[in-house]
């Protein structure tokens, strides 16, 4: 179990190294360089070319791309992702706020998602071919086809024009408390949930149907075990490793699936500051929030696989690990 748990630890961040160089290739293969891109047609034709040159040579634009790289994923290393391009502002102080806004949403999301698609799955897969079973079924392919854009429209003409319960547009700062910020993530929260908890319970469903019809719960059942117990203690446990690797990547996309929700809401979280950066044209602001979102993602993954490891004991024994 050691060598599998080191072999996926190590993969991981092989992993990560990788996603860090195409994150900074990313902006070289772009016509120009990072300035071209920051400066706009009106800069290029009042500044004299040795202004830009200046520039170039204070960024560092002027090294060589090698050298470029190791300075900047050194810096990403101890969390120093540069400075920003319009006030010189370190790009961590920029990001952070927002960071912890939409990591605080995400959480939201994952403390109602997960227990509505357990017990969602539960139960139809429980009572499945039943009445009950296809019309939770039927709701939940609907949500799951509906985009979210869409959902949080409706729920904002629902909710905030016609029944003017929450506010149409959250206006906070990226700096508020941790209250205000919960007073308002209640509809952005909900219509993620609607859109991915259909996911999650149908595939809880299906591996909790596979594990009610094998033999242990058969077992279970001739010696005289409650049904509550079997299904709690012995089926539940085994329909949800499958799943782990879903649930590791749902919560994983959260960073990057809030973009959409956070502008239709006008959420102070890292996909709003995603937008706002690029359409100033700050390079680092992206290449650090992309980063971010993609080691979350690496992150999560690497706990889901370390989880089945730890629970399944089929991985634990094979041969190959």
């Amino acid at each position: 179990m050691l060598i599998a748990i080191l072999r996926r630890v190590g993969l991981s961040l092989i992993i990560i190294c990788l996603v860090a160089v195409l994150v900074f290739l990313a902006t070289e293969v772009l016509p120009g360089d990072a300035l071209d891109v920051f400066l706009t047609s009106d800069d290029l034709m009042t500044m004299e070319a040795e202004d830009i040159e200046a520039l170039r040579h204070e960024y560092g634009l002027d090294k060589p791309a090698v050298e470029r790289f190791w300075q900047w994923f050194s810096g990403v290393v101890v969390g120093d992702f540069g400075v920003t391009f319009i006030d010189k502002t370190p790009v961590s102080d920029v990001i952070w706020d927002p960071l912890l806004n939409s990591l605080l949403l995400a959480t939201v999301i994952t403390l109602i998602a997960i227990p509505v698609a357990l017990a969602i799955g539960i139960l139809t897969g429980y009572y499945r071919g039943r009445k009950a079973d296809s019309m939770v079924s039927s709701l939940a392919i609907i949500g799951y086809s509906i985009p979210d854009f869409v959902i949080g429209t409706l729920l904002i003409m629902f909710f905030a024009v016609w029944i003017p319960i929450f506010p149409a547009l959250i206006l906070v700062f990226a700096d508020a408390s941790v209250l205000e910020l919960l007073k308002v993530s209640l509809m952005p929260a909900v219509t993620v949930i609607i859109g991915h908890v259909a996911h999650l319970s149908r595939l809880l469903r299906v591996g909790f149907i596979e594990a009610m019809n094998c033999e242990f719960v058969e077992r279970a059942r001739l010696s005289g075990i409650p049904e509550k117990r079997i299904v709690f203690r012995h089926a539940l446990p085994a329909s949800v490793i499958p799943s782990l690797n879903s649930m590791a990547l749902f919560i994983g996309n959260l960073l990057s699936g809030l973009i959409v929700i956070e502008k239709v809401f006008g959420y102070p979280g890292l996909g709003l500051q995603l937008l706002e950066a690029v359409d100033k044209r700050e390079v680092h602001v992206v290449q650090a929030v992309t980063f971010l979102g993609a080691v979350l993602v690496i992150g999560m993954n690497l706990l889901a696989d370390l989880a089945i490891i730890i629970l399944d004991p089929r991985v634990r024994s094979h041969k190959h690990e």
